[in-house]
């Protein structure tokens, strides 16, 4: 997966609440960096996740790209801040830019018109994708964390909406280039991010048409995160299953055990083995459900228990980095 997404510059990653979207972003991002890519992380949220992701102490909005490693930035897109950048571009100057945006008029006109914060934002990521230093791209990659798959679609189809309100100006052709760059999966990359349970797999399936529908286009990929392996190795998994089967008819496996502090180790023992196949076995079957509606790529990224979040990443960072098998 990581060698198709290392061939489109813009990243956009979705995902319902609760999957771990923002680590699946911070773990795409830095094993594209650990490839040598140079690499902008770019939340959207008031509330930001990377500082604890990547290890930052803060990430201000007014501060710019914070490094987060090597090749690795990150920087938070707020609305009110993009909208200075924009406006900058059709005003004598920044200063003017602010003087407007602190307006309490034009503040309460700005908040209520529709769609404006999403297109100034999408404005300033594509902004970063352009951006040249020396003659050169500034970044080879920008990993952007949408929000929620259940409004994803609609920040994405804001472009689109524009372009057909406004047939002229400069903003109507601003628009039209965003929009393009959304719709073109040779240059941008929608991924979507749920773990293996009915209602994320569901969601992803339903965005996955949606986009299609609506934008013309459809996933680049799944990640599909935090999913339980079998306890033992591959050849001693059936050994497993059938012992684990033959206990629990007996009436030996008391599944309560496990949560009984005073129960004896071997029950717990055996009633968290069978805990983890009985995960294993339920990821199987959403995978495969997955598998059978979707047409883009599917990666799945294994649960880690850690209380480090920035390590968790760091070790799901260094699986992905490493080149597919043929």
């Amino acid at each position: 997966m990581i060698e198709k997404l290392e061939k489109t510059r813009l990243i956009f990653v979705t995902g319902k609440g609760g999957v771990g979207k923002s680590t699946v972003v911070a773990t795409l991002a830095r094993a594209l960096a650990a490839r040598g890519r140079r690499t902008l992380v770019v939340e959207t949220d008031a509330f930001s996740a990377m500082p604890d992701l990547l290890g930052l102490s803060t990430l201000d909005s007014a501060a710019g790209p914070q490094a987060a490693g090597d090749n690795l930035w990150a920087e938070n897109f707020e609305a009110d801040e993009c909208f200075v950048r924009t406006l900058s571009r059709f005003v004598p100057s920044k200063r003017i830019a602010r003087a407007v945006v602190g307006n309490k008029v034009a503040r309460v006109f700005f908040k209520a018109a529709p769609s404006v914060n999403e297109f100034v934002i999408l404005d300033q990521i594509v902004e970063e994708v352009d951006r040249v230093e020396d003659g050169q791209k500034v970044y080879d990659h920008i990993v952007v964390d949408l929000p929620a798959s259940g409004h994803a679609l609609t920040f994405l189809g804001v472009p689109q909406t524009l372009k057909g309100m406004m047939k002229v100006g400069p903003i109507a052709k601003r628009a039209q280039r965003i929009a393009e760059d959304i719709r073109d999966p040779e240059r941008t990359s929608i991924v979507a991010v749920c773990v293996p349970e009915e209602m994320p797999v569901n969601e992803t399936i339903e965005l996955a048409d949606n986009l299609q529908e609506e934008l013309g286009r459809g996933l680049s990929a799944a990640v599909v995160n935090m999913v339980h392996g079998m306890p033992v190795s591959a050849e001693n998994a059936d050994a497993l299953v059938d012992l684990l089967d033959k206990l629990q008819a007996s009436g030996e496996i008391k599944a309560d055990a496990i949560h009984d502090k005073d129960a004896p180790a071997l029950q717990k023992l055996l009633a968290g083995s069978a805990l983890a196949v009985g995960w294993h076995q339920r990821d199987g079957h959403y995978l495969g459900l997955l598998k059978q509606r979707i047409s883009a790529s599917i990666k799945t990224l294994p649960v880690i228990y850690d209380v480090d979040s920035a390590r968790i990443v760091d070790l799901l960072a260094a699986a992905i980095a490493k080149p597919t098998p043929a």
